[in-house]
């Protein structure tokens, strides 16, 4: 199976170690008697918000079981920034802050960065190898006598051929698309395709076609294009 990209990473919150004190030594909740914080934590890439959780009612070490989490190129010289916030009904107060830079060499090792705020609080982030799924990468829509290509995973065997979307399929196994009934089209292009598939295609943008032969094979997708990815 295609190895992960060097560039991708799969990132998610895993948890977090919240002091039992507010950062000014109050107790949460104030007068209002809460034991412990509403928590949300937020990464930020190069200033733009990456991942952000749901609030986790009441607790001190919030895991955020429902948190997004996916795959995200990350180039050597890209910043973090870390924030933990206790949520509100108006305003949401700060638990923690940090600004981090390239992530350490131990997560190699142990798939996970642990990250002081400045607050003491503790954040962990997952960060592992892309996780995959399996497949051609690519989505299609049929028409009357027509296949067009919808989407394409960017780091899949279909994405890595030069498929791309808005792409018409002319021909697959040989057979032109134009000859073949709807059923007998879906039944070939979602059948696993471990020994390969032959494509020609159209290119939307140029008119040239391409012919490929296609494999089930590791797709990557990234966050922007599937969301949370397990």
């Amino acid at each position: 199976m295609e190895g992960a990209p060097s560039d991708l990473r799969w990132i998610a919150f895993r948890s977090a170690m919240i002091p039992s004190e507010t950062r000014d030594g109050r107790k949460w909740g104030g007068d209002l008697g809460h034991a412990a914080p509403d928590p949300y934590a937020i990464l930020y890439l190069n200033g733009k918000q990456l991942l952000k959780t749901p609030v986790q009612i009441g607790t001190l070490t919030p895991t955020w079981p429902d948190g997004p989490a996916g795959n995200f190129r990350i180039k050597k010289h890209d910043r973090f920034r870390v924030e933990l916030w206790d949520s509100k009904a108006f305003n949401d107060h700060p638990i923690g802050m940090k600004e981090v830079g390239s992530f350490e060499d131990a997560v190699e090792l142990t798939g996970e960065a642990e990250i002081e705020c400045d607050s003491d609080a503790r954040v962990i982030l997952a960060v592992e190898p892309a996780h995959a799924r399996i497949g051609l990468g690519f989505y299609y829509e049929l028409r009357i006598g027509e296949v067009y290509v919808t989407r394409v995973y960017e780091e899949s065997p279909a994405g890595r051929a030069g498929i791309k979307p808005g792409d018409q399929i002319l021909a697959i196994d040989a057979k032109p698309i134009t000859g073949m009934k709807s059923s007998e089209i879906q039944s070939i292009l979602n059948t696993p395709h471990f020994d390969g598939l032959a494509v020609r295609a159209r290119h939307k943008a140029d008119g040239q076609e391409l012919s490929v032969r296609l494999k089930d094979g590791a797709i990557f997708p990234l966050f922007s294009e599937s969301g949370t990815l397990r």
